[in-house]
């Protein structure tokens, strides 16, 4: 009988860590930029113990328990690094430690998706529906919260903060339930808006997009199985038979202003951006897949991502939509102080060679130009892999491209990971800083710099919440 294969993630970048890990004073080449001040993290599915099965057709990389790793950067230097698990229940009980309190809302209380700051909370976030994991600026799980009864399921993956009020505009959902809710939370933390969408059925909702007086999101053929989620496994296929759809909701919005705009098949994990050309139209633009999740195996990401843009006439109800790039790319990011408005760059990873293509590991970066319709593609030394890249914007930068591009790279060959420091203006450039690191990063889901200003708080003992208002009428 032939052994089947090994899943691909448990080998080169994915090869799990089974142990946490804290080292100081870090070396690093180069010189480290003095305005940086934060902390870079990456967090992703990463098992606490080597897992019992596997092949790649029993091998669930995204049930993995969720790990964090970070490197503090503070005045030219890497103070630290430290990676450490988030302490679900399964975590918990593994490491023999009691569980952290707060509610899940959910059966499941892995988190290991993404990692956001917003008043004085470090939330770790998961798609499935579990509520967020509140950190502190060490990464130990401090507790899982529903934002003092703001929250009534788990985030997406990626809220999004408006950079003109502060605000966070969030879609929280579950597959337990046939709709969403868009919530509005201000920069306090007070929550300004909430509206029930309904849905068809039970979609994946991974990522929105912010317009200045819109917020848009796929309602795609990818839906939540429960065969699957009975066998254990990632628990979202591909539904041939669902309508592609674009939400649009008015900021804010009721119900009865939500418009769905039919589009080809097609999913898309993450959105690039969204703005309004003119008073009547909507320009979406986002890394769009043919089919994903539609594969017998428990290796789903058989598709390759493209650049498409879609323009929504709000008058007509018409959609023109056009792929915008050749080159198979992902993780689209571009400066957080423009969001709303129509970028000129961006940044992703992408793969250079058929392995890196092949085995999900990107061995190469971009940085995208709407203008000119071209990329700047800087590919990374044979047997290197790169996790998602961050553009940090200068604080006295006038440039939109004026900062830098940080990311995690493992080297193969000496199964090695270093946090890498570019000039964002020109990624092709020798790297202004790499930072070594006591031991290796495994691939993970998403990257995130989080500025000094917002961690500061996030080891307060208890946070002063406003008085939550009254629930709006008709909210859930």
């Amino acid at each position: 009988m032939t052994t089947p294969p090994t899943s691909p993630f448990l080998q080169g970048a994915f090869t799990p860590v089974h142990h946490e890990s804290t080292a100081h004073h870090l070396p690093h080449v180069g010189e480290i930029p003095p305005q940086l001040d934060g902390l870079f993290t990456q967090i992703g599915p990463t098992p606490l113990l080597p897992p019992r099965h596997t092949a790649v057709d029993r091998y669930p990389w995204f049930t993995q328990d969720g790990l964090v790793c970070g490197v503090r950067v503070r005045g030219g230097r890497a103070e630290w690094f430290r990676n450490r698990w988030i302490r679900s229940r399964r975590a918990s009980r593994t490491l023999g430690e009691r569980r952290p309190p707060g509610p899940r809302h959910f059966p499941v209380d892995t988190v290991h998706t993404n990692l956001i700051a917003h008043n004085g909370l470090l939330l770790a976030l998961v798609e499935t529906g579990c509520l967020p994991a509140r950190l502190n600026s060490h990464l130990d799980t401090v507790e899982y919260t529903d934002l003092a009864g703001r929250l009534p399921r788990g985030f997406s993956a990626h809220p999004k903060l408006d950079p003109a009020t502060g605000d966070l505009h969030v879609v929280a959902y579950s597959p337990l339930r046939t709709w969403a809710e868009y919530l509005v939370l201000a920069a306090d933390s007070t929550l300004l808006h909430t509206a029930r969408i309904p849905l068809d059925g039970r979609p994946m909702l991974h990522d929105i997009a912010l317009a200045p007086h819109h917020v848009l999101f796929f309602d795609a053929p990818v839906r939540f199985s429960r065969t699957a989620a009975v066998r254990g496994v990632f628990p979202y296929r591909w539904d041939a038979a669902h309508q592609n759809r674009i939400g649009v909701l008015p900021r804010p919005g009721t119900p009865g202003t939500l418009r769905w705009f039919d589009v080809p098949a097609g999913f898309v994990f993450h959105t690039v951006g969204a703005h309004e050309p003119t008073p009547t139209t909507v320009e979406l633009t986002a890394i769009r897949y043919d089919r994903l999740f539609d594969g017998a195996t428990e290796d789903p990401l058989t598709g390759r991502g493209h650049l498409w843009t879609w323009t929504l006439d709000l008058t007509t109800g018409r959609v023109h939509e056009a792929q915008l790039a050749d080159r198979p790319h992902e993780l689209p990011r571009s400066d957080p102080r423009r969001l709303g408005e129509a970028p000129r760059y961006y940044y992703a990873v992408t793969a250079d060679s058929r392995h890196a293509l092949d085995s999900h590991q990107p061995d190469a970066l971009l940085k995208h130009d709407f203008r000119t319709r071209t990329h700047q593609l800087r590919k990374l030394p044979p047997g290197t892999a790169t996790a998602e890249a961050v553009f940090v914007p200068a604080e006295d930068g006038t440039a939109e491209d004026q900062g830098w591009l940080l990311h995690f790279a493992y080297d193969t060959a000496t199964a090695t990971s270093t946090l890498v420091c570019l000039d964002a203006r020109d990624i092709t450039a020798r790297p202004l800083a790499v930072v070594e690191l006591p031991t290796r990063v495994p691939l993970g889901c998403h990257s995130s710099w989080l500025p000094a200003a917002d961690l500061t708080r996030t080891d307060a003992p208890a946070l002063a919440w406003p008085p939550p208002p009254a629930r709006p009428q008709g909210a859930a």
